[in-house]
């Protein structure tokens, strides 16, 4: 099997060792001192300021969303949502759920965002902005440094999605005034499935919600249990031991910057190679160096991802709704090579010329 999807991705060999590991009892000083050593990482990688704080929990991206919802936003607050597909949507949700004021800026799929879906909103009084900033289910890239500009014009919260743009895009908190980011295990991190991860800015540290509504959710407790590495409740072990190893092996390779540069390359040679091939990429508006939409023709992209699936074990990303039949999603991201990406194409070509 091979994928190429956007998360669970393609495992690297420092990450498949741990499986064989046994799972370690995690109310131990050894356990702690692990995770605050990651938790310490992470936070150099994401610039995130020197009283800033990290968050884990046994849960997905969207309950980091909600959590964050809860505990970083009330009723008195006035947010703008940007909701250009799926997950930008559950933002929406997630606001309507807690009775949080908002308007939400609408994107069709193939509409880029630009300055003047926000001018409107100059001067109103919106206390924060949530935005999904790699909108996975279109792939369209947010401009960070133009929504950074108008929060802090407006003396607003940034509240970042960043699930799957995280170590697959440059990303600065400090630079661009990010209050929070939420990321998870599966993307980018190229580990299993099953936490996510709240960062947190001095700002937001210092104006939490102190009365949120969920009690597994409550940043409070976290935050307090965290001094020592430890979590309230059951933690996601064996998941901190792959982290562990995935950020040794960026380190070791050259750090960050040689990482990103190493996807980045990947992404570019299929994008290449997709062209080539007669394929039709997104050009609707920036693109994550995480994954590349493309369109499948007179061919329908749910059939061609179940083609690749059934005779070659090969799983990209299919689209929902509208594009179901349009486009599917390639990931850059895990353990895959350009020569993976040659029989990726090839099989590819042979879908679309099979079921056009």
């Amino acid at each position: 099997m091979k994928l190429f999807t956007v998360g669970p991705v393609q495992p690297y060999p420092e990450i498949a060792l741990t499986y064989q590991q046994d799972i370690p009892y995690f109310r131990t000083t050894r356990y702690g001192d692990l995770v605050q050593s990651n938790l310490s990482r992470l936070a150099s990688i994401l610039n995130l300021d020197a009283n800033g704080r990290i968050i884990y929990y046994a849960a997905s991206g969207s309950g980091a969303m909600e959590a964050t919802v809860d505990n970083c936003l009330s009723r008195q607050d006035k947010a703008i949502v940007i909701d250009g597909g799926t997950f930008g949507h559950r933002f929406c949700e997630l606001l309507q759920h807690y009775a949080i004021p908002h308007t939400p800026i609408h994107l069709a799929w193939n509409e880029a965002l630009t300055a003047s879906h926000l001018s409107a909103f100059e001067g109103q009084g919106y206390t924060a902005l949530l935005v999904n900033l790699h909108e996975t289910s279109t792939g369209q890239l947010y401009d960070i440094a133009m929504l950074s500009d108008f929060c802090r014009r407006n003396n607003m919260l940034l509240i970042v999605d960043a699930i799957s743009t995280f170590m697959a895009d440059a990303y600065d908190m400090a630079k661009y005034g990010i209050d929070v980011t939420i990321f998870s295990s599966q993307k980018a991190l190229c580990l299993s499935p099953g936490v996510s991860f709240i960062a947190l800015s001095e700002r937001m540290l210092q104006r939490l919600n102190p009365t949120p509504r969920s009690s597994y959710f409550d940043f409070g407790s976290y935050l307090r249990n965290l001094t020592r590495g430890q979590t309230p409740f059951t933690p996601a072990v064996n998941i901190m031991y792959e982290l562990d190893a995935m950020l040794t092996k960026i380190e070791r390779e050259g750090g960050m910057q040689a990482w990103l540069n190493h996807i980045a390359e990947k992404c570019h040679y299929f994008r290449q190679r997709i062209a080539e091939a007669g394929f039709t990429i997104n050009p609707h508006y920036t693109l994550s160096h995480m994954m590349t939409p493309i369109f499948t023709g007179r061919a329908h992209a749910y059939e061609v991802f179940q083609y690749l699936a059934e005779k070659h074990d090969i799983y990209v990303n299919p689209c929902g709704g509208d594009l179901a039949g349009k486009m599917l999603r390639i990931a850059h991201v895990g353990n895959t090579t350009k020569q993976d990406i040659d029989t990726l194409i090839r099989c590819l070509t042979e879908a679309v010329q099979t079921l056009a």
